[in-house]
């Protein structure tokens, strides 16, 4: 039988998530609605794969058939409080920009992508024939790292 104790921390995880995501709305005066609605959605669609975990492990219990020696309840709630660890972080950033400081300090992972833009243009300038150079390239940098997607 499934252990319920771990899906019952991972819901606190979830309900912290939720009341973090409030307070970071209300700090930043932000609070919509069609946001609140697809956060709730998304925990919605975690609980249902829970759900359907659990129901996998009973029915591996009582169907002989069906040899399931993974912890399925157990893997999919420790993904997602690993997730929901992340996104509390991130409210908690917002609220206390301190917090960021501080866990900047560790690294990030390497497939993250640079938040720059590299924009390469190509100059060139009119030249007598005896002085041709080939075409100067000059990189410029846009830092968007401050910018937020709608």
């Amino acid at each position: 039988m499934p252990n319920m104790e771990i899906v019952v921390i991972t819901c606190a995880f979830m309900i912290a998530d939720i009341a973090t995501g409030l307070i970071k709305a209300w700090h930043g005066r932000d609070i919509k609605s069609r946001a609140m609605r697809e956060g709730l959605f998304h925990k919605l669609a975690f609980i249902a794969v829970i759900a359907l975990a659990y129901g996998v492990e009973v029915a591996a219990l009582h169907i002989p058939q069906i040899t399931i020696d993974v912890p399925l309840v157990t893997g999919i709630c420790a993904f997602v409080v690993l997730t929901e660890i992340v996104s509390i972080l991130e409210n908690l950033c917002a609220i206390n920009p301190q917090i960021a400081k501080v866990l900047d300090r560790f690294p990030g992972h390497p497939a993250d992508p640079d938040p720059t833009i590299r924009i390469e243009t190509e100059t060139t300038t009119e030249t007598p024939a005896s002085d041709a150079k080939e075409p100067e390239s000059a990189t410029k940098h846009a830092d968007l790292s401050d910018m937020t997607l709608q």
